[in-house]
């Protein structure tokens, strides 16, 4: 049934969610999606469409259960709520709003927010996460900005959020761009619109098997000498030093791979590292890329195998692909 003045809160777990149970001896999935609306006044719940999708820790969610989820906020959005609330772990709150923010080719907005403490600790940040995250869904000037992170009186694009730092209250960040908009009291202020990633509007099934490894000094060759002989990899994003060099050890394997047609990205390890080619040694960037290795550009690696991920799964090859890979 049509629900155009509904807000959906949907809940998918994590320490927003959370409670200390003598049993577990430490803090454990225990509030359903009803107890955590709870805490809104009655008029705001009386606005919700809830949806009690999940208890789990982030760190239990895959690329496939992700998918899922967004495959129910689409039914939502198709059932006419104007806009959505997602709360969920932090651990990889941001990779699942990105992976979201590929595959949302709405204008309602989406809002993954959660908790660094636990609703039922001194100093808690879940209600004033739940609450800004829900006055912003509803502020017209979120609508077309696709999906967002709110934290802190704080909004990030997904294109652009990351952890930096897991233990505070404001864990999240957009290193060299800062937030999109803020909450101040109850207005929602925005401060710039940030560019959105091509978002797919079909339902596309990202591949599973992409794998992500991280040059360190010495390091990974085993690592690689093993997904080189792997039968089920679909694709590989490569961490390198600096600007996207790797160990020469690296080289065989990587060859390897790319004969057996897996598709290979190479990306920077750094937080604001970028691909470049100017250096021509073994290993260097600009070797691989004239191997065939694909260019990751400015993203992140987790990013460019979300990114990956989602092409390969519509079908990208070529040019396509490699233009999909290094757009901003």
């Amino acid at each position: 049934m049509p629900q155009r003045d509904k807000i959906a809160l949907v809940v998918a777990g994590g320490s927003i969610g959370m409670a200390f149970s003598e049993h577990q001896e430490g803090h454990a999935p225990g509030l359903n999606a009803e107890e955590i609306a709870r805490w809104l006044p009655e008029k705001t719940r009386e606005e919700l469409e809830i949806v009690d999708w999940s208890h789990q820790p982030s760190t239990h969610f895959s690329i496939r259960m992700t998918t899922d989820l967004v495959e129910v906020m689409k039914k939502l959005v198709v059932d006419g709520v104007r806009g959505i609330v997602v709360t969920c772990g932090t651990d990889v709150l941001d990779e699942m709003a990105y992976l979201t923010d590929l595959l949302w080719a709405y204008p309602q907005p989406v809002i993954f927010t959660g908790a660094v403490r636990s609703s039922d600790q001194i100093g808690s940040d879940a209600v004033v996460n739940l609450h800004q995250s829900l006055l912003a869904v509803r502020a017209e000037s979120a609508w077309g900005m696709g999906v967002l992170v709110c934290f802190q009186d704080q909004l990030f694009a997904a294109s652009e959020v990351s952890e930096e730092i897991p233990h505070r209250r404001d864990p999240f960040a957009s290193p060299g761009r800062g937030p999109i908009g803020e909450i101040r009291q109850d207005q929602v202020v925005v401060l710039r619109r940030p560019k959105r990633p091509t978002s797919f509007g079909n339902t596309v099934t990202p591949a599973r098997e992409v794998e992500l490894v991280t040059a360190t000094l010495g390091g990974g060759e085993r690592l690689l000498s093993a997904l080189a002989q792997c039968t089920a990899l679909d694709g590989l994003v490569l961490a390198g030093f600096g600007l996207g060099n790797v160990p020469p050890s690296w080289l065989p394997h990587i060859k390897t791979i790319l004969k057996n047609d897996v598709a290979i990205v190479i990306t920077s390890r750094c937080s604001q590292g970028t691909v470049d080619s100017r250096h021509n040694f073994e290993g260097s960037a600009r070797r691989l890329l004239e191997f065939g290795v694909l260019n990751g550009g400015e993203h992140r690696p987790p990013q460019a195998r979300l990114r990956l991920a989602v092409a390969l799964g519509a079908g990208l090859k070529g040019d396509d692909l490699r233009n999909y890979l290094l757009e901003s």
